[in-house]
């Protein structure tokens, strides 16, 4: 059942938010209806592109993959079911009594800021009491929040979720660093304030999911970015690598983009036109 969500006007100048396309601007706003009260929404596309976008044309698996990549939504399956959370919902939104419908491993629960809430009880542990401001996104004189502050206490995982394991475990804590390494391999310009590094979270999330330690992603990762950045794309940011690494996670191989040719022939000069010319002149008796 949707749920009535606040909006603040600063929403409107965030870098984050403005640098979507215009019906990802549309749906990251219908998710905060859709989701529950700890950020977490069921992942059917087809519902919500009925429930949210239904008298538009679009298409709404790469609505969501735009803000997968953005890092303002993240996937994640639990129990059998796919389930999306959005990212610091629970520094901006404020439910007077709050409860989980979805369930939402621990690390999950930080990246959507709600580990604080209990699941299906309707209360807060330690809940805190100063007066947030409603929104999702912080206006521009705001400090950015990384889901690691206010943390309400520490909750163990729901039965059947996928919780953090040794493999998991890196994944959470490492994208940012593994995101500069590939910048740095891309030769984009770290300095850029659109550099934007939260699809190497859903690398990672996907990497994981398909048994891979951090390191054997890392290389896999750094592997295709440098042999793309190789031909067209130096310079690009992160997204721009997101299908052949996406596609190398799957195959576990990385696909050489560079084209093998003939070697190219030099062109020959007059004295060896002239010998070849006269070499096949016969000889002449008596000349």
């Amino acid at each position: 059942m949707a749920r009535i969500r606040s909006v603040h006007p600063g929403l409107w100048t965030d870098e984050d938010f403005m640098d979507l396309s215009a019906f990802a601007r549309l749906l990251i706003i219908g998710l905060w209806t859709e989701a529950d009260d700890g950020g977490a929404f069921a992942w059917k596309p087809r519902q919500i592109k009925v429930r949210i976008l239904g008298a538009d044309d679009v298409q709404i698996e790469d609505l969501l993959e735009e803000l997968c990549q953005r890092g303002l939504v993240m996937r994640y399956s639990c129990a059998g079911s796919d389930y999306g959370a959005i990212r610091n919902f629970g520094k901006f939104q404020s439910p007077k009594k709050p409860s989980r419908k979805y369930p939402m491993p621990d690390e999950i629960r930080e990246f959507s800021a709600t580990s604080n809430i209990e699941q299906g009880t309707g209360s807060v542990k330690n809940e805190v009491t100063e007066e947030q401001v409603p929104n999702q996104f912080p206006t521009s004189s705001e400090p950015i929040p990384t889901g690691e502050e206010g943390r309400g206490g520490e909750r163990k995982g729901d039965v059947g979720c996928n919780r953090a394991t040794e493999i998991e475990k890196p994944i959470t804590d490492r994208w940012q660093e593994l995101g500069e390494e590939v910048i740095a391999a891309a030769g984009t310009d770290p300095s850029r304030s659109m550099v934007q590094t939260g699809g190497v979270r859903q690398w990672l999330m996907d990497a994981k999911a398909l048994g891979y330690s951090y390191d054997g992603a890392r290389e896999l990762v750094l592997g295709v970015v440098r042999e793309k950045s190789r031909y067209g794309g130096r310079g690009k940011p992160p997204a721009w690598f997101d299908k052949p690494v996406q596609d190398a996670l799957r195959t576990g191989t990385i696909v050489a983009t560079g084209i093998q040719r003939e070697p190219v022939q030099k062109p020959k000069s007059r004295q060896q036109l002239a010998a070849e010319t006269w070499a096949n002149v016969p000889d002449i008796e008596g000349v």
